[in-house]
C-alpha cells in the first residue's frame, strides 16, 4: 500500500511539471499549432487608372490566431504577362507586417497594356493569398483626322447632283467624335450656308466603329446644316488602310461617294503641286491642275482648266491669297481666276500635313447650278524636276459627271521625254466607247520646256479619247495615296485630262511610280474601294448613277482575289444595282497575269475569270483590268462594254490598324429598305 501511494505522488509532481508531455492525465491538453491569415485591408478594388500611371498603395493584414502578427514577410506578386503593374523592383515585392500586422506595398505602376488584373499577397503559413482588384485602362487621348470625297447627292429633292465634302474632326481613342467642321458643296441645293468664311460644325457625340479584323466600320458625325445627311446626321462606311489612313463612302442613303480619311499633322512645305474636279457654273465637267508656291500668305504659280463649257487653257498665271488656317487646319484661298468665265474661285483647305492639303471649292450663288469641286495639293520639296523624274509608273484617271470615262494604264520610259513601252485602257461610258489593252509605245513627256519647274505634259498614242494629261510632278517623299506613309510608293504626279476633243473631259488623277511588277508580289491584305458611274436608262431617271465600294480584300499568290469573311460595304441609294446600302457583299476571282504588272479579270479570256460580286443580295460580275505600281499599290479599272459601267478604284496593302482610333467592334449598318422597281444585278451589268 505504502508503495502506491508514493508512486501516485510522484506521477502527480511530473505531470504538473511537465504538463506539455501527453498521457499524463485525462485533463491535460496539448499546445495547437496558429492559424495564420491574410487579407487585403486596403487598395482594393481600383479602377480606371491609365496605362503608365501608378495604382495607389496596397495593404495586406495578416493575424495569427485571430491576433494582429508583427515582423512577418508579405510577398506582394503581380502577373507576368498581360495586363499587369510593376514595383520598383519588378513583378514582385516583400514587405514586412507592423504592430497592427499590416504590410503595405509601394505604388505599383500600370504597364502599356490595358485591362483587368490581379495582385496576390502571400505569407508563410497561410492557406490562401490576399487578392487586389486592378484594372488599367487605355489613355484616352485625342488626334484630328482630315476627311474629304467626291460623288452623289440627293441635291436637297431637287434631283441626284454631284456633291463635294470636305473638313476635319477630332477624335479620341475611344473613337467617340468630339467635334470639328465641313464644307459641303454640290451646288445645286445643298452647299454649307456659311461659305466661305464659315464652315458647319461638327457636334461632339459621334463615333468611329470598327472591327478589328478587317478595319471594315463606320464613322457618324452630326453637322450642324441639317440638309445633310439624315437630318445633319452623315454616316460613312470606312475602311482602314493602316491606323493613320482609310478609304471612305458616304453610307446614309442621302449620299454616295469615294475618299480618304487621314491623321493631321502640320503643314511645312513651300512649294506645291494641285489638282481639282468638279463642275462648272453650268453643272458640266471641269478640273484645273497645276503648280505654286507660297510666301507669306501670297500663292503664285501656273495652272491648267479643262471645262466642258469654257474650253481647254494652259499655262495660267496664278496669283492667290491664302489666310492663317484654323484650329482644325481650315484655310481659305481666294484669288484663282477660271480664264474660260473670268470669274474667281474661291476654295477652302484642310492641311492633312506636313506635304498634303485637301480643297474644296466652296463658292456659293443665289441661285442654284453654281460650282464645286474637290481635290488635293501636295508638296514638291525642294526638288528639281526634269525628264529623268518620270522613269516607269502608273496612271489613272477618273472623270465624271456630264462626261464619265476612266483610263489607266502603266508605262516605262528612256528618262529623255519617250515612253519606251505601255499598256493602257480607256473607258468612255457616256461615249459608249472603249479602247482597251492599247499599246502606247511611242507616247511623249515633257517636263522641262515650260521653264517652271514640276510643271509639264504627257501625250498619249493610242489611248482612245485620252490623249493629253497636264502632268504636276510631287515630292519623291510623298505618298499621295497615303499621305501619312513615307515608306512606299513615293513621287509621281497629280495628273488632269487636257485632250482637245469636241467634248471636253474634265478628269484628274495621279502617276504612281512603277516600283515591282512582279505578279507573286500581289498576296497579302488589301483595302480595296472604287468609285462606279451607271448610265442605265428608265431606272429611276438616273443619268449617271453612282455606286461606291470599301471593303477588305485578300489576295493569295497565284490564287484568288477575294473579300475576308466580313465582306465590303456597298453604296448605292440611287438605285444602280441594289438601291441600298448593303454590308457583308462578297467579291472573288483569280486575276489573270497578263503582262509585267497588268492582270485581266474577263468573261472573254480563255478561261472566265470576271470579278463575281454579290451586292445587296443580288448576283453579277464585273470585267476588271489591274495595273500594279508595287505590290503594296494596285489601281483596278471596270471595262465593262454593254451597259454604260465605269469605275476606277485602288488595291492598298494593309499595315497594322489596331491602333486606329476608334471602338474595335462590329460596326452597326444601316440597311435601308430595298427599292422594289429594281432590277436585278445580272440585267444592269450584263
Amino acid at each position: 500500500m505504502k508503495r502506491r501511494v508514493y508512486t501516485g505522488i510522484f506521477a502527480t509532481v511530473v505531470c504538473l511539471t511537465f504538463g506539455m508531455l501527453t498521457g499524463c492525465s485525462s485533463n491535460s491538453s496539448s499546445k495547437s499549432t496558429p492559424t495564420i491569415a491574410i487579407t487585403a485591408t486596403g487598395g482594393t478594388p481600383q479602377n480606371n487608372v491609365a496605362v503608365g500611371t501608378a495604382f495607389a498603395a496596397m495593404s495586406a493584414t495578416v493575424t495569427s490566431n485571430g491576433s494582429p502578427a508583427s515582423g512577418v514577410s508579405v510577398t506582394f506578386t503581380a502577373p507576368s504577362s498581360g495586363a499587369s503593374c510593376a514595383f520598383p523592383g519588378g513583378a514582385t515585392e516583400t514587405d514586412t507586417t507592423n504592430s497592427s500586422g499590416v504590410a503595405t506595398s509601394s505604388a505599383c505602376t500600370a504597364n502599356s497594356t490595358a485591362g483587368a488584373f490581379t495582385v496576390t499577397a502571400t505569407t508563410s503559413g497561410a492557406s490562401s493569398p490576399a487578392n487586389f482588384s486592378l484594372t488599367s485602362v487605355a489613355v484616352v487621348t485625342s488626334a484630328n483626322y482630315v476627311f474629304y470625297a467626291s460623288g452623289e447627292d440627293t441635291g436637297g429633292g431637287t434631283g441626284e447632283n454631284y456633291y463635294a465634302i470636305a473638313g476635319a474632326l477630332t477624335i479620341d481613342s475611344n473613337g467617340n467624335v468630339l467635334g470639328g467642321e465641313e464644307d459641303y458643296n454640290d451646288a445645286y441645293g445643298i452647299t454649307s450656308p456659311g461659305e466661305p468664311n464659315t464652315p458647319d460644325t461638327i457636334a461632339s457625340g459621334g463615333t468611329l466603329v470598327v472591327d478589328p479584323t478587317t478595319g471594315l466600320g463606320t464613322l457618324t458625325i452630326t453637322s450642324s446644316y441639317t440638309s445633310t445627311g439624315v437630318s445633319g446626321v452623315q454616316t460613312f462606311a470606312i475602311q482602314f488602310v493602316n491606323a493613320n489612313h482609310a478609304l471612305i463612302t458616304q453610307f446614309d442613303g442621302t449620299a454616295t461617294s469615294s475618299g480618304s480619311l487621314d491623321l493631321q499633322s502640320a503643314l511645312v512645305d513651300n512649294t506645291w503641286a494641285f489638282a481639282l474636279s468638279g463642275v462648272n457654273p453650268n453643272y458640266d465637267s471641269v478640273a484645273f491642275g497645276g503648280v505654286f508656291s507660297v510666301s507669306a500668305g501670297t500663292l503664285t504659280g501656273t495652272f491648267d482648266v479643262n471645262d466642258a463649257d469654257a474650253g481647254i487653257s494652259t499655262a495660267n498665271a496664278l496669283n492667290a491669297t491664302a489666310s492663317t488656317p484654323d484650329a482644325f487646319g481650315r484655310l481659305i484661298v481666294t484669288g484663282i481666276t477660271n480664264p474660260g468665265w473670268g470669274t474667281p474661285i474661291t476654295l477652302a483647305g484642310y492641311g492633312v500635313g506636313p506635304e498634303a492639303v485637301r480643297l474644296i471649292d466652296v463658292d456659293t450663288a443665289t441661285d442654284p447650278g453654281y460650282d464645286a469641286a474637290v481635290g488635293s495639293a501636295y508638296g514638291q520639296g525642294t526638288s528639281t524636276f526634269d525628264d529623268t523624274s518620270l522613269t516607269a509608273g502608273v496612271f489613272a484617271e477618273i472623270g465624271q459627271w456630264s462626261y464619265t470615262f476612266a483610263t489607266a494604264g502603266e508605262f516605262s520610259t528612256d528618262g529623255s521625254g519617250n515612253v519606251t513601252s505601255g499598256i493602257a485602257d480607256d473607258n468612255e461610258m457616256d461615249a459608249g466607247y472603249q479602247s482597251l489593252a492599247n499599246d502606247i509605245t511611242g507616247s511623249t513627256y515633257d517636263l522641262t520646256s515650260s521653264g517652271v519647274n514640276g510643271y509639264g505634259s504627257m501625250t498619249l498614242t493610242n489611248n482612245g479619247d485620252v490623249s493629253l494629261l497636264g502632268v504636276y510632278m510631287v515630292s519623291p517623299t510623298v505618298n499621295m495615296n497615303d499621305p501619312n506613309n513615307t515608306g512606299t510608293d513615293m513621287g509621281g504626279a497629280l495628273i488632269v485630262d487636257l485632250s482637245p476633243f469636241g467634248v471636253t473631259q474634265g478628269g484628274m488623277g495621279v502617276i504612281t511610280p512603277q516600283t515591282d511588277t512582279t505578279s507573286t508580289d500581289f498576296s497579302g491584305s488589301y483595302a480595296a474601294g472604287f468609285q462606279n458611274f451607271n448610265y442605265i436608262e428608265n431606272v429611276d431617271s438616273c443619268g449617271d448613277c453612282e455606286l461606291d465600294m470599301v471593303g477588305p480584300f485578300t489576295m493569295v499568290s497565284g490564287g484568288a482575289l477575294s473579300t475576308a469573311s466580313i465582306g465590303a460595304d456597298d453604296s448605292d441609294p440611287f438605285g444602280t444595282i441594289s438601291g441600298v446600302q448593303s454590308t457583308g457583299d462578297v467579291y472573288g476571282s483569280t486575276p489573270l497575269p497578263v503582262a509585267a504588272g497588268y492582270f485581266t479579270m474577263q468573261d472573254t479570256n480563255g478561261t472566265p475569270n470576271p470579278l463575281n460580286a454579290t451586292i445587296g443580295g443580288l448576283s453579277g460580275y464585273f470585267d476588271v483590268d489591274i495595273f500594279q505600281a508595287s505590290a503594296t499599290t494596285l489601281y483596278w479599272i471596270n471595262i465593262d462594254t454593254y451597259d454604260y459601267s465605269v469605275w476606277l478604284g485602288t488595291l492598298q496593302a494593309q499595315g497594322s490598324f489596331a491602333k486606329a482610333r476608334a471602338a474595335h467592334r462590329l460596326a452597326t449598318r444601316l440597311q435601308p429598305k430595298k427599292k422594289t422597281t429594281k432590277t436585278t444585278f445580272g440585267a444592269n451589268l450584263r
